[in-house]
């Protein structure tokens, strides 16, 4: 059942971070072209809102892959005691 949890959470995580992606774009391109805006807000937008969905995605696919590593890790010492 744990499992089934960590793969869905996975699964949410993409989806969030495709998300994201999307937000950040059609927020930079409204700031570019508003009135109250302009080409270098909306840049600013673009780059600043890209950086933080790599980031923030890269984070979480982190922290999947340490609780997969703790698992394999885990696997392989039982192997080991059992012998």
């Amino acid at each position: 059942m744990r499992d089934f949890f960590i793969n869905w959470s996975e699964k949410l995580v993409t989806a969030f971070v495709a998300l994201m992606v999307i937000a950040v774009a059609i927020a930079g391109f409204f700031t570019m072209f508003s009135p109250a805006g302009g080409f270098l807000q909306g840049l600013a937008v673009l780059i600043g809102g890209g950086l933080y969905a790599v980031i923030m995605g890269g984070m979480l696919y982190l922290f999947f892959g340490i609780f997969r590593n703790t698992q394999r890790t885990n696997q392989l010492l039982e192997e080991l005691l059992r012998k």
